[in-house]
């Protein structure tokens, strides 16, 4: 379930209430030209707006076609997923697993074509709302999340 939960609030990269696509109208995958006029900021926030409307067809549209996705642990950084097709099968099955996910950014700060979060996620668990945040950081190129690196999760 922990490793459930750095996905979701990595992909909440923090990303709040309409999907990507509706903010880039036409936006498909490898439309490179409405992405790159994207500032690393836009990026985060359409992706956490699609993480809350649990659509994993934009999330996806908000990745590079070379997306990577590291874990980061101790002095050990683990490849968890490559490619926009893995993505989005992780994000629909995380979505019908855990249904009430959400999430925010707590604090977001962008240095070049990178950008630090910490992104909170909150969900029930027996009933009881329960959240837990991470530190991200996001490279981002033309546009398009290229890489990401998650670091342990913290309550």
């Amino acid at each position: 379930m922990k490793r459930m939960v750095m996905l979701a609030a990595a992909v909440a990269v923090v990303l709040l209430a309409r999907p990507a696509e509706a903010q880039l109208p036409g936006l498909q995958m490898g439309d490179q030209v409405q992405a790159e006029e994207r500032s690393v900021e836009d990026v985060i926030r359409a992706q956490l707006r699609a993480f809350n409307a649990h659509d994993a067809q934009a999330l996806v549209a908000n990745l590079h076609e070379k997306f990577a996705w590291f874990a980061v642990d101790s002095d050990v950084t683990t490849l968890e997923m490559q490619g926009r097709g893995n993505f989005r099968d992780s994000m629909v099955d995380y979505f019908r697993t855990v249904p009430g996910v959400r999430a925010d950014i707590e604090e977001l700060s962008v240095v070049g074509a990178f950008a630090s979060t910490v992104e909170r996620a909150y969900w029930l668990q027996d009933g009881v709302e329960v959240s837990q945040a991470s530190l991200a950081i996001y490279e981002i190129r033309n546009g398009l999340i290229y890489r990401v690196w998650y670091y342990p999760a913290f309550d």
